[in-house]
Formats: structure tokens, C-alpha cells, sequence
């Protein structure tokens, strides 16, 4: 959408302050991301009194969900897009101010090419590329394909150019994003699987690539045979998010916890210094208190390096909301610390490990710790989730370029912290 706007000739203000017209791309995936997405709004909506601003405009997943609530319940918005047709908000900038509502008369089905507009808005050195929409898994606790649809994947050609587009842009690296990302492909007859696109993206000139979001049961022997020849960083992202059976089936995750307990095993023999991360869902309906210990057990036998920890939450339209067994909620919150507790002491286990190893970092750019002028990440950090390295620079001689990699010694860990000098 930035893209766009550039295109069609509007400067992008630097702080929402100094805007004529805010845009807010919402969320709207579970319910903390919807308040955050709602008092984001409300709070962005007190410039049309105090600042510039004439027109707020709320586009993304929130308003393809909920638009009429929004055009009815929320006045200070003047216009609204869900999550198709987005080349429309060029006119919806231009016409704010007549309260549009595009959000409810498109089906999700929009899907960018490498030759759309695009705005790098920091100066941060990786970019999201997105090489498909949409989901077709119907885990019963996501509400995910109500508001982007079946699952759609870009072709493999166009996603490489657009890699290789970003490469000449200075980007170091791509972060292959989708819903499903193991499933790429699978709806381009010809057109292969997610694997024969990492090894087309290895002829590109990006430095480090790095696919998300892996969905255990699309895990196969050709698939790892492939992972193991492409040139993409040593780096798996698989939410397992339960690993009792019972729950595992009522989510409808199509695996169980022992294949997946053999394909980290695969993944960790097949790449040499893997880096496993993970995302688990607690408090599911029917979550009882054995299940629970199932997955602790689990997180305990598996020992993942990066782990994410996240309470149920009931989504209008999804089959889970009516099962029977609901879980408190100070229940799964409680689960959720005790989830987060265990494997914080796993990650400072595996993390102290790396003390004294040298490292290649991506140096990302200007510290937010006052004490360090730099911060970075190595092949194991994934933008903006998994901790970062802390640079100290060591005089004029050596010091670290911003969008630049550099061999770094790992001196200090704090938690998923480290701290790194010149190797």
C-alpha cells in the first residue's frame, strides 16, 4: 500500500503528527491483537482534533473481519479496506473524507507480484516477502481463512524476481512469510513445492533467506532432502502448538506429537547447527491438566532453541469456541507462564554454549540499549522475535556498518540477549 501511495505522488510523513491522512493496518487474529488494533485507532484518532489530521483510515485483517461494526460503532474512522483489492486505497486516500467502505465488498483474494510498488520503510537491512495467501489446514482454532481466504501461492519466477529485486535494493535478507508456508505450490500445477523454490531463490544474490511459519504435517523426506540443498540460513520455524494427541487432534493439526518429536530429530541430523523455533497454544478446550504435562514434557524432551507461548483464545466462527472443557482463562494464563519458565531455562542452557564462538551477524543498525552503539543478529535470530546481538565497537578501525555482515565473538548472554565484539 506505501508503494502505491509513493507512486501516485504522496510524500509519507515521518510521524503520524505530521499526516494529513493516518492509515492503521490492523490485526485481527486473536483477541489481543484486536484491542491493540482497536485502542490503536482510538488513540490515533485524537489528531483530527490536536494535529493535522483530516482523514483516519483503518485497513487489514480487523476491518475484513468486523467493517460494518467499524463504520457503525466507530465515527472518527472515515474509511475502511479489508484484505483485498488493496490497489484501491490510492482512491480511498483521495476520498476519505466521503467515509468509504470497501472492506465487505471483496472476497479475500488479493495476492501481490513482484512488479507492484513497493516501500522499504526502514532502513533495516531485510524485508518481508510474502509467497503466499490464504489457508486450507482448518485448525479449529483459527479464524484466519474468514478473513484471507483459501490458500494461494504466488508464482515461483515472480517470487524470485522479487528476491533478486531486493538484493540490488541492499536488502540482506528475505523473510519468506505466508499462512502456510510448507503448502506453496501445491496449487500451481507444474510449479513444484516450497522446496525446488528455496533452490531457485539459492541462484539469487541474497545473502541470507530465511522461510517461517512451517506446518509440521506437510513435512516430508523430499522435502528435508531439498531444505538440505537449498541455500537458505540454518533456521526451522514449526509451531507445534500442542503435543498431546487428543488436543492435537480437536485442533485438527493433521500430526501427533511423536512425528513431530522425529522431524525436529531429521531436521537437526540433516543441518548441521540448526536453529529450531517453535510457537504452543495453551488452554485449549479439553486441555486437562495430564495434557498439559504431555506438552511440558515434550518442550522438555524436544528442547527447542526459540520457543513462543500463547493463551487460547475463542474466535467467532470457529468450531472451538463450542467444545466442551473450556479452560479458565487465569488457568492458561498460569500454563502459559509455567510453558515460558521451563523453557527459558532450556535457552539459557543452550545459549551459554555460544560464548566465545565467532559468528557472522547481520548488523541491522543503531542500538536501542544506550550502552552499545550497535545491534545485530546471527543466522539463529529471526527479525524481531528472537532476541538481537548487542555490538560494541572497538574504536575507528573496527567499527560496524549498518546493513553490513561482520565476524563477531560472542562475549555475553543474557537471556535470548547476546552481547558481541569483532571476531
Amino acid at each position: 500500500m506505501l508503494g502505491m501511495l509513493t507512486e501516485a505522488g504522496f510524500p509519507i510523513a515521518a510521524r503520524p503528527d505530521d499526516a494529513e491522512c493516518v492509515i492503521v493496518n490492523t490485526c485481527a487474529f486473536i483477541d489481543r491483537a484486536r484491542q491493540e488494533s482497536i485502542d490503536t485507532i482510538l488513540e490515533l484518532a485524537k489528531l483530527k482534533q490536536s494535529g493535522r489530521c483530516r482523514a483516519l483510515i483503518v485497513t487489514g485483517c480487523l476491518t475484513q473481519r468486523y467493517g460494518a461494526d467499524i463504520m457503525t460503532e466507530m465515527p472518527e474512522v472515515d474509511g475502511i479496506l479489508g484484505t483485498s483489492d488493496l490497489p484501491r486505497i490510492v482512491d480511498l486516500v483521495r476520498q476519505a473524507a466521503n467515509r468509504h467502505d470497501w472492506a465487505t465488498s471483496a472476497p479475500p483474494g488479493y495476492l501481490y507480484d513482484a512488479t507492484t510498488p513497493r516501500l522499504l520503510t526502514t532502513k533495516a537491512p531485510y524485508a518481508y516477502v510474502k509467497i503466499a495467501e490464504g489457508c486450507d489446514m482448518g485448525c479449529t482454532f483459527c479464524a484466519i481463512p474468514q478473513f484471507r481466504g483459501t490458500h494461494r501461492s504466488r508464482p515461483l519466477g515472480d517470487i524470485v524476481r522479487e528476491v533478486e529485486a531486493l538484493a540490488k535494493r541492499g536488502v540482506q535478507e528475505a523473510v519468506l512469510v505466508s499462512q502456510d508456508t510448507l503448502a506453496y505450490g501445491r496449487d500451481l500445477p507444474g510449479n513444484g513445492d516450497v522446496g525446488d523454490l528455496l533452490l531457485a531463490l539459492g541462484d539469487t544474490r541474497m545473502p541470507w533467506i530465511r522461510p517461517m511459519y512451517l506446518h509440521p504435517a506437510h513435512v516430508n523426506d523430499r522435502l528435508v532432502e531439498k531444505w538440505t540443498r537449498a541455500r537458505i540460513v540454518p533456521y526451522v520455524d514449526m509451531p507445534i502448538q500442542h503435543a498431546d494427541d487428543g488436543i492435537l487432534k480437536s485442533m485438527r493439526r493433521a500430526v501427533t506429537a511423536r512425528r513431530m518429536k522425529d522431524i525436529v530429530a531429521q531436521l537437526r541430523a540433516a543441518i548441521p547447527n540448526v536453529t529450531v523455533r517453535t510457537t504452543v497454544l495453551v488452554g485449549f478446550p479439553g486441555e486437562t491438566a495430564a495434557a498439559f504435562e504431555r506438552l511440558l514434557e515434550f518442550v522438555d524432551d524436544v528442547r527447542f532453541d526459540r520457543l513462543g507461548v500463547f493463551t487460547y483464545s475463542p474466535e467467532e466462527g470457529t468450531p472451538s469456541p463450542d467444545y466442551a472443557g473450556q479452560v479458565p482463562a487465569e488457568v492458561a494464563a498460569e500454563r502459559a507462564g509455567v510453558v515460558q519458565e521451563r523453557q527459558d531455562a532450556i535457552a539459557w542452557e543452550r545459549n551459554r554454549k555460544l560464548i566465545g564462538d565467532v559468528q557472522d551477524v547481520l548488523v541491522d543498525g543503531p542500538s536501542e540499549d544506550p550502552a552499545f552503539a550497535w545491534e545485530g543478529r546471527t543466522v539463529g535470530q529471526a527479525p524481531e522475535i528472537d532476541g538481537v546481538v548487542y555490538l560494541r565497537d572497538a574504536g575507528p578501525v573496527k567499527r560496524f556498518t549498518p546493513g553490513r555482515f561482520a565476524r563477531v565473538r560472542i562475549v555475553e548472554v543474557e537471556g535470548y540477549e547476546f552481547v558481541g565484539e569483532r571476531g
